[in-house]
């Protein structure tokens, strides 16, 4: 769907519905409904059950703790009533509060879930180096007023990609069943005072991101050199690395599907870095085996959606089944052939594999 397609407002469809949503996390206990504070999917939720006249319940791609924001959240929910995409997004943002946003709305197969569905996710760190406190963007980047080496920065990130043990920048109370996560690309550049440290994994630990931005903020500023990030990969202590960086740099920016779902594509957030115009989705993945077997998956169940309604053949159908059935069986494989977190096979963390990542049952666990 183009950026700018005008939105048809007879089409009203009840069944699954994807959104993008926008949010600054400022005001926010996070993403996950509490009890005691309020929480981005409450209000959602609330704005949503107002348009449907009916309970709405939300399930988004990564859970976002306090404070931090996100430019592209994807959640996807489920309605018996019938709604025009314009009715979800303009009616939802009537409903919510201003710092709480729906981009667009999108019917999605019953088979999509925003969660378990993704095949990576995107954080961008922005962080404002300047001698002086930030005024303007006080709310949306983390100040550093020491100068930050981004050289030093990105020598040292280099280290981080691969599918590699994170248990150094896990934290405590992290509750996922592994400390293995593939991380895509991690990337620190310099864009006039503002400092970008850009990273996409198939998912996250608690904590992570941030993390990792203390520890390569203590390396930019010359407290510790490249090497010690290798140390603490090693190692494997969470003790050992820097204090957990401030929420308030942190933005959740995208989310990554099979092209089977083909969801809205947009500009990529936050706008202090519109300038650098990339769009969703437009870097390749890696070829690994989770990767492929979520891409088989979606082809499959596309194919069997296909076969019922007439438009390919049941031979077809049989044999695209009989690949996605072939790919996960050897991402269950691959995950069950990595060491366990402090088994001596493990090796040296810090060299990694190259082209593998986790495997679905792994990628299941919460994405923070």
């Amino acid at each position: 769907m183009p950026f700018f397609t005008p939105l048809d407002d007879n089409e009203k469809r009840p069944g699954r519905i994807a959104l993008g949503v926008e949010y600054d996390g400022t005001r926010y206990c996070g993403w996950q409904r509490l009890s005691h504070a309020p929480s981005v999917q409450e209000a959602l939720e609330k704005a949503l059950s107002k348009v449907a006249s009916t309970p709405i319940t939300v399930h988004c791609s990564g859970r976002t703790d306090s404070g931090v924001h996100a430019v592209r959240q994807v959640v996807h929910f489920d309605t018996p009533v019938g709604r025009s995409r314009k009715a979800w997004r303009m009616g939802g943002n009537v409903n919510l509060p201003p710092d709480i946003g729906i981009h667009w709305a999108v019917p999605v197969p019953d088979d999509f879930h925003a969660r378990f569905s993704a095949i990576a996710r995107r954080y961008r760190y922005m962080i404002i180096n300047q001698p002086f406190r930030p005024v303007m963007e006080r709310n949306n980047v983390t100040w550093c007023r020491e100068p930050l080496n981004v050289a030093d920065m990105q020598a040292a990130a280099a280290h981080l990609v691969g599918e590699l043990d994170f248990s150094a920048f896990r934290a405590a109370g992290c509750q996922s069943r592994s400390p293995r996560r593939h991380v895509h690309f991690i990337e620190v550049s310099r864009h006039g005072h503002i400092v970008m440290i850009d990273i996409q994994a198939n998912a996250f630990l608690h904590h992570m991101v941030r993390n990792i931005a203390g520890t390569l903020m203590a390396i930019g500023r010359g407290e510790k050199p490249v090497e010690w990030i290798v140390e603490l990969m090693r190692g494997g202590d969470r003790t050992r690395s820097s204090a957990t960086a401030a929420a308030t740099g942190l933005h959740f920016v995208d989310v990554i599907y099979p092209p089977r779902y083909a969801l809205p594509k947009e500009p990529l957030g936050p706008g202090l870095v519109a300038h650098l115009g990339e769009w969703t989705g437009e870097r390749p993945l890696p070829d690994c085996p989770m990767v492929r077997s979520r891409m088989a998956r979606a082809e499959a169940e596309g194919a069997e959606e296909a076969r019922a309604a007439g438009k390919l053949s049941e031979q077809e159908a049989i044999r695209l089944a009989n690949v996605a059935r072939e790919a996960e069986r050897l991402s269950r494989e691959h995950e069950q052939a990595i060491p366990a977190a402090g088994d001596p096979a493990a090796g040296d963390p810090a060299a990694g594999a190259e082209d593998d990542t986790l495997t679905a049952a792994t990628q299941n666990e919460s994405s923070r």
